[in-house]
């Protein structure tokens, strides 16, 4: 692991902000008011790192009328409409997906991942991606998680 300063710190994603359970690359040590050191540890992923794309891929969020309080979180490399109508042909579902919200991005699946492990306690099924968590919760963690990939 290696130290960083404070300026070269800024280029890097903080572990306490990252959900992909990597193990931490560098830290930072500042004393703190109180007279204690504080460490900071971060990835080995750079902030900004695809400034000026637009994006190939979708996480999105699909909600269902008959699991009120529950929202799908997935990604796709296609359009989001086009999933939620795949999804919706399903024979056990008894009404279709809504596309709620969608965020274009690159490194979809990554973001997904991520944003899965940070919502593990609403997850309501380990094996599925429905999550017992408000559009607004999850708009905010992707759009947070995202950022690291723009």
């Amino acid at each position: 692991m290696e130290r960083l300063t404070e300026e070269e710190a800024k280029e890097f994603i903080p572990c306490s902000e990252d959900y992909s359970n990597n193990p931490p690359a560098y830290f930072t040590i500042k004393t703190s008011s109180d007279g204690w050191d504080e460490l900071t540890y971060y990835t080995c992923k750079k902030r900004g790192l695809y400034v000026g794309k637009d994006g190939d891929e979708w996480v999105y969020v699909l909600s269902n009328p008959a699991m009120p309080g529950m929202l799908k979180i997935g990604y796709t490399k296609s359009d989001p409409f086009n999933r939620a109508i795949q999804l919706s042909r399903g024979t056990g579902i008894p009404l279709g997906y809504e596309v709620e919200w969608a965020y274009k991005c690159y490194k979809g699946e990554r973001i997904e991942s991520e944003v899965h492990k940070f919502f593990k306690l609403e997850r309501v099924n380990k094996q599925r991606e429905f999550f017992r968590v408000t559009l607004e919760e999850a708009k905010s963690i992707i759009e947070k998680i995202g950022r690291k990939y723009l």
